[in-house]
């Protein structure tokens, strides 16, 4: 269960940007951080970035979001994209067949994606959300004694983050290196890349 929490803080940085309750949740995560070491250790970087940058005050906080903004959703281009296919297709580009294939991987897991939602399924955000989804049903299997169901959910949950996103996140969180954010991107580069561990 101490992996869901990391994973959870994760999938909210990435989808809601570093807003209050993230940055909470940043505080508490580090003390019940499960799964690898790496993510472990990760998500204690980002709960001591985020100490350190509450005790700056509330420019901090301003700036941190201003900053996510500016590279990872826009209104001008932005230094980190956060879309899988822009990473893994030839072109460079967003909603290739890439982001086709993510949405099979949600669908064949029974995961289907509200029709409103207009962020394509290989956001980086959406991938962790899966993986949150997947942690959540492992723990549960495993509460109730399904080791059977506990096993094949662990298998898929392994092989979307060996076979898809460590093909990509590491070169996500390379892009983002040297931009303000890195106040609070170590941690969370790391724990990305940690889920994969």
């Amino acid at each position: 269960m101490r992996a869901v929490l990391a994973v959870d803080l994760l999938r909210r940085l990435f989808l809601f940007g570093p807003s209050d309750e993230v940055l909470g949740l940043a505080l508490t995560a580090a003390e019940s951080a499960g799964g690898s070491p790496a993510l472990a250790t990760a998500v204690d970087a980002l709960r001591v970035a985020t100490e350190s940058g509450i005790d700056a005050g509330e420019r901090w906080r301003i700036e941190l979001a201003a900053e996510f903004a500016r590279l990872m959703v826009g209104p001008a281009e932005t230094p980190a994209v956060p879309y899988a296919s822009f990473y893994l297709s030839p072109s460079r580009l967003v909603m290739t067949e890439e982001t086709l294939a993510v949405r099979r991987r949600y669908l064949d897991a029974g995961v289907a994606r509200r029709s409103d939602v207009r962020i394509p399924d290989d956001h980086l955000g959406l991938e962790l959300d899966f993986v949150y989804f997947l942690e959540r049903e492992i723990a549960l299997a495993q509460a109730s004694g399904d080791d059977d169901t506990a096993q094949a959910l662990y298998g898929r949950r392994a092989d979307f983050v060996r076979n898809h996103m460590s093909q990509w996140v590491p070169q996500l969180c390379c892009r983002r290196t040297g931009s303000d954010f890195a106040r609070f991107r170590p941690g969370s580069g790391r724990a990305a890349i940690g889920i994969a561990a």
